[in-house]
């Protein structure tokens, strides 16, 4: 057409409060809470959060009535379940958790083109990243430590001596717990992060997570009872959190292969701690790259 139209949008401009950088890494924090639970998504993206919190939380419930019923039989204390196995128990779920939290988070910003939105927006790298990451913090920290409270407060509730004195002896499992919690966050969240930031779907990116955590237990301990090569047992990378644990609750559920390698849970946490900020510092560097 020769003749140009123009069009009347109604632009008006912002007259609110201007957030700068906090309100950008606090709306990618929502976003990022909202986008892995599935809130305001389609009921099929709330299925899969709600089914694994359920499969964490049903073995306190269990543990807790378990509990009741020995107590009025007199059969058993109901002290017999310890937050040490819990986590056993939790700790696969979890890693399934974190790997598909990692890859919604990550993945499909970079599949739809929502970075270079996020980039005329006064974000950095690692303002858009710390958003990202402390969602899945908030997420997965609690997804670990809440069936710990429920049974705490549950194993205080049909204690003989009281939830009182219960609470007053065992305050401490409280914090053991949180501290269990954060060590595993730090073994599998990086890494997982990391994994999601290369690949295409984010079923890969889970399914890759996944695998190569489970594959290192096996491949790791094969080495080290051979005696090839013991300070391999280090990269036992489901393993190290658990050697850890055991150590904040002074409980021993199994032994880890780097316990079998002959290391102490100081080396595991270090490793631990190692394999989180190489985890990030790559992360950094290949997102500056993609902006």
């Amino acid at each position: 057409m020769a003749e140009g139209v123009v069009f009347d949008l109604g632009y008006q401009k912002h007259e609110g409060e201007r957030l700068g950088r906090a309100g950008a890494v606090s709306a990618l924090l929502r976003d990022g809470l909202r986008r892995v639970l599935g809130i305001r998504r389609r009921a099929r993206r709330k299925v899969l959060p709600i089914m694994l919190l359920s499969i964490a939380l049903l073995p306190a419930a269990f543990f807790i009535a378990f509990g009741v019923i020995a107590g009025e039989l007199e059969v058993v204390s109901a002290d017999m379940f310890g937050h040490a196995y819990y986590f056993d128990l939790t700790g696969a779920v979890a890693l399934v958790f974190i790997a598909l939290s990692a890859a919604e988070l990550l993945v499909p910003d970079r599949l739809h083109g929502t970075l270079q939105v996020y980039a005329s927006r006064p974000l950095t790298t690692v303002d858009y990243l710390a958003g990202r990451a402390a969602s899945m913090a908030i997420l997965v920290l609690g997804f670990l430590w809440l069936p710990h409270v429920v049974l705490f407060i549950g194993r205080a509730w049909v204690s003989r001596g009281g939830f009182g004195d219960y609470v007053a002896d065992n305050w401490s499992t409280l914090w053991q717990t949180a501290a269990a919690s954060v060590v595993y966050f730090l073994a599998f969240a990086p890494l997982g992060l990391v994994v999601a930031s290369v690949a295409k779907r984010p079923a890969v990116a889970a399914g890759a997570l996944m695998g190569i955590i489970s594959v290192s237990g096996p491949a790791t301990e094969a080495l080290v009872d051979s005696g090839t090569f013991q300070p391999i047992g280090l990269l036992a990378l489901q393993h190290n959190p658990g050697f850890v644990k055991d150590w904040i609750l002074g409980d021993s559920t199994r032994t880890w292969i780097p316990e079998k390698a002959g290391f102490d849970p100081a080396a595991s946490l270090v490793m631990i701690i190692l394999i989180a900020v190489g985890s990030w510092a790559v992360l950094v560097y290949r997102y500056r790259r993609l902006r």
